[in-house]
């Protein structure tokens, strides 16, 4: 299975959204059931059911966070050059059909944010410019058409 790329920053969020899981079914789960199965026959009894179908969401949920979690590979921790595009790298872009300059930063999926230039590796976008250099220009297949562009700077993401 392929790594999961994520930053420190990130990974750490995962871990404590986890633990906020874990610490929810042993209390509001836990009380919620115990509350239910006084009610008696949990055959008809909604409130069991609706409980389990918590536990089953919160521990399903609980699940994909670990096994990302596990698969975790730090950014920080790659071998990033900063000469071409790659994963932990910041773009500046010259849209040659918009007449106009973008700048990205290259992060995991956990970290996209485009309102705050921060694209996926795995955004259509950046495959286009995967392993390109400043100077070379590409043609781009997006979602909206094609589109062409100018590699102006690249250079690696600092982390804190």
């Amino acid at each position: 299975m392929p790594a999961f790329y994520t930053t420190k920053a990130s990974l750490d969020l995962m871990k404590e959204k986890v633990e906020g899981i874990q610490h929810r079914l042993k209390t509001e789960v836990a009380q919620e059931l115990a509350k239910a199965a006084d009610y008696g026959d949990l055959s008809e009894n909604s409130e069991w059911e609706a409980a389990l179908e918590l536990q089953s969401h919160l521990k399903h949920e609980a699940s994909k966070l670990m096994g990302k979690i596990q698969e975790a590979e730090l950014i920080e921790d790659l071998p990033i050059a900063g000469d071409r595009v790659t994963i932990g790298t910041e773009v500046t872009l010259f849209d040659l059909d918009k007449d106009e300059e973008l700048t990205y930063k290259i992060l995991g999926e956990q970290e996209s944010d485009f309102q705050n230039g921060i694209l996926s590796f795995q955004a259509p976008l950046v495959r286009g410019l995967m392993q390109k250099e400043p100077g070379d220009e590409v043609q781009v297949k997006l979602p909206s058409g094609t589109r062409n562009f100018e590699i102006v700077d690249v250079k690696k993401i600092e982390f804190p």
